[in-house]
């Protein structure tokens, strides 16, 4: 009876939609418009465009998971290397699409069932340990980004077809950006309450979220 071979169900790549600007990835990233544009000038992450620099969707989610790694202690130069290795068989997009797995401090691609190749050093072994799918470091894109995963927030939500992409409140058309302001008047919160049918706990959200985002962007 022939052995039936077992192929790797590979990983559908990301799509170029939406158009945000370095600022805008860097909101979702949490670090600063200056530092996106470092990264898309050093190879790391991809843009649509490059004058003026236009960053899609999967585009900010490159940044979200350079933005791990280098808060893991990988230099830029490191991560470089790393994406270089994996862009030409995974796409532009190697950080989202790629089998990658993380133990904190080395980088790997899942080969098999317990042998895992580094992405940094092509051909070194690793054995299995406790490794972070990174895939759910990605995932956090669409809960807000960067500060979500640390501090989630249910009812925010990115989808780049939903108001042009910007982080919202979940199955709403408000910006977080648009509530925190009003939040922040006297009659803000009435507002959004009786005017766009909001409840405490999103209000609460959006606030606590554009918080974050501003510490992470400033720090």
């Amino acid at each position: 009876m022939p052995t039936e071979r077992r192929k790797m169900r590979r990983v559908a790549p990301p799509q170029a939609i939406g158009h945000y600007s370095a600022a805008e990835v860097g909101r979702l990233a949490g670090v600063s418009s200056r530092r996106v544009g470092q990264w898309a000038r050093y190879g790391i992450i991809p843009s649509v465009s490059k004058k003026p620099r236009i960053y899609s969707y999967a585009d900010a989610g490159e940044a979200v998971l350079v933005r791990y790694l280098v808060a893991q202690g990988l230099r830029p130069r490191d991560v470089r290397l790393i994406v270089e290795n994996l862009r030409e068989e995974y796409g532009s997009w190697p950080l989202a699409s790629a089998p990658l797995h993380h133990d904190g401090k080395l980088v790997v691609e899942k080969k098999g069932r317990d042998i895992f190749i580094s992405a940094l050093k092509p051909g070194h072994e690793v054995i299995a340990g406790t490794l972070i799918d990174l895939k759910a470091v990605r995932a956090a894109l669409e809960r807000g980004g960067w500060v979500t995963l640390e501090s989630p927030r249910k009812h925010i939500a990115v989808d780049p077809e939903w108001l042009s992409g910007r982080p919202t409140i979940r199955g709403r058309r408000i910006a977080t950006e648009t509530v925190a302001e009003l939040a922040a008047r006297p009659e803000g919160r009435d507002l959004l309450m009786e005017d766009f049918e909001l409840t405490e706990d999103e209000i609460a959200d959006a606030v606590a979220y554009e918080n974050d985002v501003k510490k992470a962007v400033a720090a």
